[in-house]
């Protein structure tokens, strides 16, 4: 099992010095959303459901090389993994007592990561409307065969539709997408379908959204998402999320007959 004292331990490392990227004033003005179209276009339209285009003034040349072919152990890996993690946080508003960690395999290898080491602890709610978040409810029933223990709820709708978000329960995990890369539709701003009392946790796949949407942490406790998109970075890399309500899941909940794999635990 995933076991967050030593995951935690390995993220505390020593800062580098660095100039602190300056945030754009119009950032979260951008980022609200409007049932209006929008009257300004992006330079380059196309959001791909893998990789994305590199950000404009894209050089590898400003790359720092000296990491090249470095352990993550290394003094100095442990300096770039830590000014992310930092940077992070700061960016995207991320509370002090959420934790953020970087994870391998991208958004999926972060998304399965959650769902392996936390469901099974009560009845799930699977909401899913493009091929993604359908791909987490076949995990959900085919490879960890939660119904064999526990209820497990589908609620889904056709591309370019939500399903009815009010159907999902309070006290049961929710597995949802905060927005659909495959079909362009994302839950409402606020997420106000989750409740602030609710007793389950909620297990968001945010890899479209980070960093172009507003993420409403408190109702949050496990978030993904990857560089590859938003960003227009590398792929490899998960980024995990995780409130305090799922850290004390992972601390006080070991899934039975569940075999995890080490990249898991």
């Amino acid at each position: 099992m995933m076991r967050i004292a030593p995951a935690a331990k390995a993220f505390v490392f020593a800062r580098q010095s660095f100039q602190p990227v300056q945030r754009n004033v119009a950032f979260t003005a951008l980022r609200m959303m409007s049932a209006a179209a929008p009257s300004v276009k992006p330079t380059n339209p196309e959001f791909s459901s893998g990789p994305c285009k590199k950000r404009p003034g894209y050089n590898i040349d400003q790359l720092d090389k000296r990491i090249l072919g470095r352990s993550h152990r290394s003094k100095l890996g442990k300096e770039r993994l830590k000014l992310a993690i930092d940077e992070t946080k700061r960016l995207l508003g991320v509370p002090d007592d959420y934790l953020v960690g970087i994870v391998p395999a991208s958004d999926t290898g972060a998304y399965e990561m959650a769902m392996w080491n936390v469901l099974g602890a009560r009845n799930v709610d699977v909401c899913h409307w493009e091929s993604f978040g359908k791909g987490w409810f076949t995990d959900a029933i085919s490879h960890l065969k939660l119904r064999d223990s526990v209820t497990v709820n589908e609620y889904t709708a056709d591309y370019g539709e939500l399903p009815d978000l009010s159907k999902t329960n309070p006290d049961h995990d929710i597995c949802f997408t905060f927005n659909g890369t495959t079909s362009g539709v994302r839950v409402p701003d606020g997420c106000d379908f989750i409740s602030d009392d609710r007793t389950g946790l909620t297990l968001c796949d945010a890899t479209s959204a980070c960093f172009a949407m507003d993420m409403p942490w408190s109702k949050l406790d496990i978030t993904t998402y990857s560089w590859q998109k938003v960003l227009g970075g590398e792929g490899a890399h998960g980024i995990l999320i995780l409130s305090p309500r799922a850290v004390e899941r992972l601390e006080s909940f070991t899934p039975e007959n569940r075999p995890l794999p080490k990249i898991f635990r």
